[in-house]
């Protein structure tokens, strides 16, 4: 009686809970996602949409564009036409903010009520803990997103035209397309060699991992550090403390350990800032951006396996990337401490950790790893050559929607993916799915939900470890 009623609570008084329990959340997302990927699949096969698209390549193109992953069997500025790269960038902006965000704010604009449907819908994309105030939300997450791609947007088309001497069209549409693909953690790129030729730009450098960073740490986070700022709260959530420690210590991390162990590797070519530069650029674009400055298939083995280990762990919840999340690998990890120091709760923060959460977390890291485990499995075996590290690295980078890859041996240009068979590239399109959809989401939308028995089964001991 407990749960109904705060159930309940968080409902929209004319509703039941019988007519939500009748509506799996899940199903419903992941099947809208289907829906956007079929018709980016149908206008990317159009005969002036590319230069000549396999159906499956256009498949693979519209999944890797819709679920912000940024791998590529088709060079984008190449082989795609004019539309076929607006294409790509609408289902970038689209599967960055979630079509269910989109369609809420947009009612919200007009004044329109939100139905259960809906809410619930936008509760499961952007993670959110009720369903009070979710159409406002999602209309603040709109709002931050048109305002934060418009500044990178006019610093990136003044850059390119006064400092790169392109002109005001192409300036004009390189500077948005990438403030756009950046901050939706995309990684598509209007240059063929994505952006190694601006290794050596600060503001490239700096500004398109701002803008990834942002748009990865989630808009639960934007929005309570802009009340913070406006004093509308007198301190920041657990969850905003937590995801913004985490994420801040994995980029020094990842910085100090890429510029080490690269120094006389793939970055000794450059002088000492120019080295920071790209070991900060390389650290940070495994948490889902998926650009690069320099090579990835030119790094060392073990970076290689640092790299995979950021893609795992990849954004924070509520944002445009995917990955387990960061507060999932915080959580888990400090319960595996727990467990280590036999203590009877979780504390972080000064804050005790609901058990569901911990068993939700942990149990999403299981799955994560399941999905990306059999991906590379079947990798391995429809690749059929000695190519098991960058199989490995293929899926971990479709899972995480990074983008990033070893790189193909058809050309330079293209990810490790373009060198796969049909069955290989449908494993990496189900990898991206499930990376940007969640495990947990996909899960529960395969699940046929079931009564709870009232029996309660007597408890027993089973030996562990």
């Amino acid at each position: 009686m407990m749960q109904e009623s705060s159930l309940r609570k968080d409902l929209p008084p004319r509703f039941t809970v019988s007519q939500r329990s009748a509506v799996n959340p899940g199903r419903l997302l992941a099947l809208g996602y289907v829906a956007m990927i079929a018709v980016g699949t149908g206008l990317l096969s159009l005969p002036f949409a590319s230069h000549g698209c396999s159906v499956i390549d256009a498949l693979f193109t519209a999944s890797s564009a819709t679920c912000v992953t940024g791998l590529i069997v088709k060079v984008t500025p190449h082989d795609f036409t004019l539309f076929g790269q607006i294409v790509i960038l609408i289902l970038i902006q689209i599967g960055g903010l979630g079509y269910m965000t989109l369609s809420s704010a947009f009612f919200f604009l007009l004044g329109r009520r939100v139905s259960l449907r809906q809410r619930m819908l936008m509760k499961e994309s952007i993670n959110f803990l009720n369903y009070r105030n979710l159409s406002r939300f999602a209309f603040t997450i709109f709002k931050v997103t048109v305002i934060v791609e418009s500044i990178g947007a006019v610093i990136l088309v003044g850059w390119f035209r006064f400092m790169h001497g392109m002109g005001w069209g192409k300036s004009l549409y390189h500077g948005v397309f990438h403030a756009v693909s950046a901050f939706c953690n995309a990684g598509f790129s209007t240059f063929p060699d994505n952006l190694a030729r601006f290794s050596a730009d600060p503001v490239v450098g700096l500004l398109i991992p701002a803008l990834f960073i942002t748009g990865g740490v989630g808009f639960i986070v934007i929005s309570d550090v802009v009340r913070r700022i406006r004093r509308e709260t007198l301190r920041l959530a657990t969850h905003t403390r937590l995801v913004l420690t985490v994420t801040a210590a994995l980029i020094v991390a990842g910085t100090l350990f890429v510029l080490i162990a690269e120094w006389n590797g793939a970055l000794s070519a450059y002088p000492p800032h120019v080295k920071l530069l790209n070991a900060f650029f390389t650290a940070v674009t495994p948490r889902t951006a998926g650009f690069n400055l320099v090579s990835i298939g030119g790094l060392r083995t073990y970076t290689l396996l640092v790299l995979m280990l950021f893609m795992f762990i990849g954004a924070s919840p509520g944002g445009t990337g995917g990955g387990i999340k960061t507060t999932s690998f915080a959580l888990t990890f400090a319960e595996i401490g727990r467990v280590l120091r036999r203590r009877r709760e979780l504390v972080m923060l000064r804050r005790t950790i609901k058990p569901d959460q911990i068993h939700r977390a942990t149990s999403l890291v299981i799955l994560a790893g399941f999905v990306v485990l059999t991906s590379i499995l079947l990798l391995v075996i429809f690749k059929r050559g000695d190519d098991a590290m960058r199989c490995a690295f293929e899926a971990f980078s479709a899972f995480g929607t990074v983008g990033i890859s070893t790189g193909s041996a058809e050309s330079p240009y293209l990810s490790f993916a373009a060198d796969l068979g049909v069955w290989g590239k449908l494993v990496l399109i189900l990898t991206m799915f499930s990376g940007r959809v969640g495990t947990l989401t996909i899960g529960s939308a395969l699940m046929q939900g079931t009564r709870a028995s009232r029996i309660r089964p007597a408890q027993t001991n089973i030996v562990v470890g």
